[in-house]
Formats: structure tokens, C-alpha cells, sequence
């Protein structure tokens, strides 16, 4: 049944998913709009009478606990093999990350490329030409490519629809976490960056994860005052120093094309 068929297909759909959920622990989630990033896409959505705040694209997401979303629980696809899936799987939210962290969101190709690079994955990936791969990413809506031409073309990269239900900015936290994850007052200076590069959705405190929303997520302490405390003080000044963040982007950027234009 196609989604456009109304009230019929509201009905039909939130019958599949109570079925999938007390039997699967599954449900069919609504992706997300692709954003209108350029500005002749905003000029568009804006010309257009028939914009709508639905996607009608659905994809299947977990409903269980997150304690029991365990590869061993929740295993990889095993097409075309568990391994392959799995080297896939880390390889998309590994860029997902790198793009969520990025300044507004975003990233050149070029200094995409550079972070491949770094990981011995600009060429070849997973036994194929890297640019294949990345265009698997755009086709499967976990990435997306943005062309503009304004002069001369400049090329971007966004988190796409799939990417931000399936990873979002909690998985990426969570990445950066278990990479960089730290004790004391070194994990609150990594909290405060993450706050400061994905938002408050990202903090986890005393067994509390806060959602999208601010729903609690998984356990409710006792100390709820003081886990708001600690969401405004890690989120305090939070956009001056997304600014000087995004500064030290730039002149980073601007030291590695140095440094290549001098090799």
C-alpha cells in the first residue's frame, strides 16, 4: 500500500507497527527529509506548492532496550557475508561521524578525502575503489553528496536521512566515547565537545541517556536536578565555542593544504 493513501495507510501502518514490535521488537520508523543545504534547493522548496513535512520512506529500527542491542542479539546482515557487512557498517558511521563532527554539519570532498587518507582508505576500501563505496553510501540515503556551482563547483557532504535514524548524533557519541573515553575531568571536557559539536542529545550521566526529545531513554535516577545542572553547565556558551571550534577547523585545513602544495 502506498503511503499517499491517506488515513488508510495511518491505520494499516500503526497495525504493522504493533505487530512488529511485541513480536519482532522492531518498528517501521519515517525517515527524515533530505535537508535543503544549497541555495537554489532552498529556492526550490520554496517555489514549490507541493512540499510536504512526510518523506513517505520507511526503514526498520530496533525497539529493544539498549542493553540488549549487542551485535550478538543484533548481528550484521549476512549478505553477502557477516564480515563484509560489518567492515561496511563501521566504514559508513565512521564517515558519519567525521561529516556530524565537522563544522554545520558539513564537509568538502577534499578534506573528506584527507581523513580517508589518514586511514589508508582514499583509493581502495573493502576490496573496492573507494568512490564506489561512498556512492553505495549516497544510494543507500546514509550520505549524502551536494554540488554547487557558484563560479567555479564546490562539492559537500551531509549526514543523509538514513544515516542520522540508523547512526544519529547518540552513535557518534557513542564512537567518540569509546575511542577517546576518558575519566573524571577529562571525560567532561569531552562531553563539553561533543555538546559543543552534536548538541545536548549526546549526554549520558549516571546511567541517563537523554533522547531527541529529552525523554529518558534507559533508567531514571534520582538526581534529575542535577543532571539538568549538568546539561547547561557542559552546554554553557555553547555557541562562541562552536565558533572558535569551527576557527581551528579552518586553520587546520589551511596548515594541511600547505603542507601539501610544499610536498
Amino acid at each position: 500500500m502506498a503511503p499517499n493513501t491517506g488515513r488508510q495507510f495511518k491505520h494499516v501502518l500503526a497495525s504493522a507497527n504493533h505487530h512488529l514490535r511485541t513480536t519482532f521488537g522492531m518498528e517501521l520508523t519515517e525517515l527524515p527529509q533530505k535537508e535543503k543545504i544549497t541555495i537554489s534547493q532552498k529556492r526550490a522548496a520554496q517555489r514549490s506548492q507541493s512540499s510536504t513535512a512526510s518523506s513517505n520512506a520507511y526503514i526498520l529500527t530496533s525497539t529493544l532496550p539498549p542493553r540488549f542491542r549487542t551485535p550478538a542479539i543484533l548481528p550484521p546482515s549476512r549478505i553477502p557475508s557477516s564480515s563484509s557487512e560489518s567492515a561496511y557498517t563501521a566504514l559508513y558511521s565512521f564517515v558519519i561521524a567525521i561529516i556530524a563532527l565537522s563544522p554545520r554539519g558539513t564537509i568538502p570532498e577534499s578534506r573528506l578525502e584527507r581523513h580517508l587518507k589518514r586511514m589508508n582508505a582514499d583509493n581502495y576500501v573493502l576490496g573496492e575503489k573507494t568512490e564506489k563505496v561512498l556512492k553505495r553510501m549516497e544510494r543507500e540515503n546514509y550520505i549524502v553528496r551536494v554540488r554547487e556551482r557558484d563560479g567555479e563547483e564546490s562539492v559537500e557532504f551531509v549526514v543523509g536521512p538514513r544515516g542520522k535514524v540508523e547512526v544519529g548524533e547518540r552513535g557518534v557519541a557513542g564512537a567518540v566515547r569509546r575511542v577517546y573515553g576518558k575519566k573524571d575531568a577529562e571525560a567532561d571536557e569531552l562531553d563539553r565537545r561533543l555538546v559543543r559539536s552534536l548538541g545536548e542529545v549526546v549526554l549520558e550521566k549516571k546511567g541517563r541517556v537523554v533522547g531527541r526529545e529529552g525523554e529518558e531513554v534507559e533508567g531514571v535516577g534520582e538526581g534529575e536536578g542535577d543532571a539538568r545542572k549538568e546539561r547547561r553547565r557542559l552546554a554553557r556558551g555553547g555557541k562562541r565555542a562552536r565558533e572558535e571550534e569551527e576557527e581551528e577547523e579552518e586553520e587546520e585545513e589551511e596548515e594541511e593544504e600547505e603542507e601539501e602544495s610544499d610536498g
